[in-house]
């Protein structure tokens, strides 16, 4: 089964990427990947995207909670799923998102740290497990649309 091939790559590039910005960027800073438009900051974010409840004291254990139903979820709809497409779009989202879960488990926040800037505009800083989600819902959501997938389950 290749789409646990694409999990495991996709956790594995996800983890290494953010055990380089803790080693790295959180001891000597900043780097200019693209200036002015493309950074690497390290930020560790508690809460979600654009840290929402960052603030709250419970919200990472929340989070994790979420973000393991979310991953179970994830698993049970792969193991159903038949088309193919669908599958690799769903691995994408089940690795970023076991990605995070790592993270918040792990060290108490998920590490980001790919920042882009357009003038005095900063978009939220994310990481490779963010990435991964993002293409893998777009790309699903564009086969779900444009194809006939109503017989993307299998029979239960």
């Amino acid at each position: 089964m290749i789409w646990i091939l694409i999990v495991i790559l996709g956790v594995g590039l996800d983890q290494w990427t953010k055990y380089w910005a803790v080693s790295e960027l959180a001891v000597r800073g900043d780097m200019a990947v693209i200036d002015p438009l493309i950074y690497f900051r390290y930020h560790v974010n508690t809460g979600a995207a654009w840290s929402f409840l960052a603030d709250k004291s419970w919200g990472i254990y929340v989070l994790s909670g979420v973000s393991l139903i979310a991953s179970i979820a994830f698993l049970l709809i792969l193991l159903k799923l038949k088309d193919a497409r669908l599958r690799f779009c769903l691995s994408l989202v089940l690795a970023g998102s076991i990605g995070n879960l790592i993270d918040r488990v792990w060290r108490g926040g998920v590490v980001d740290f790919i920042s882009f800037q357009f003038g005095d505009y900063f978009f939220p800083i994310f990481n490779v497990a963010d990435t991964l989600l993002v293409i893998g819902l777009i790309l699903g959501l564009i086969f779900i649309i444009f194809t006939d997938s109503r017989h993307a389950f299998e029979e239960i």
